[in-house]
């Protein structure tokens, strides 16, 4: 079993430049690592965990390095594109939407409603970042205007 790793941060830098990336950080065993997050890649910054780990543990650090990001709505592999969006209504005045998408194996279905989102059961709250869950409701809405522009 290897150690845990604690006192996970992230955060972006370089926002509005085209070099823009994330960056990282955390510690294991008291030993702290970091390094930058950009389109899909690690690139770690002195010291590197290879320097202190196999091959075995650094696969392991580098996996649970992925999945904090996701937690974080950082990396999203989850491809919240993939948004399915039916009316529900013919009536223009009481408009809605219902909603389906699939994200890290569950799949959350809602209703968009006078701009409200009303999530069914399981509600992604319980089980995601509340970061990650802004940036889930951003896409719906995203997706749900597209879909009524399409419609008129």
């Amino acid at each position: 079993m290897f150690s845990l790793v604690d006192n996970f941060d992230v955060e972006p830098v370089y926002k509005e430049r085209t070099y823009g990336r994330h960056q990282f950080s955390f510690s294991i065993d008291g030993k702290v690592y970091k390094g930058d997050y950009n389109d899909g890649e690690i690139q770690w910054l002195n010291p590197h965990p290879k320097q202190d780990v196999d091959k075995e543990h650094l696969a392991w650090i580098e996996a649970k390095v992925h999945k904090m990001l996701g937690d974080h709505g950082v990396k999203d592999d989850d491809h919240v594109d993939d948004i399915e969006i039916e009316r529900m209504t013919k009536d223009r005045a009481r408009e809605a939407h219902q909603f389906k998408l699939k994200l890290r194996g569950e799949v959350y279905k809602g209703i968009f409603r006078d701009d409200n989102i009303e999530w069914f059961h399981p509600k992604p709250r319980r089980k995601l970042e509340d970061d990650h869950v802004v940036e889930v409701e951003k896409k719906v809405h995203e997706k749900v205007k597209e879909h009524k522009e399409k419609e008129d």
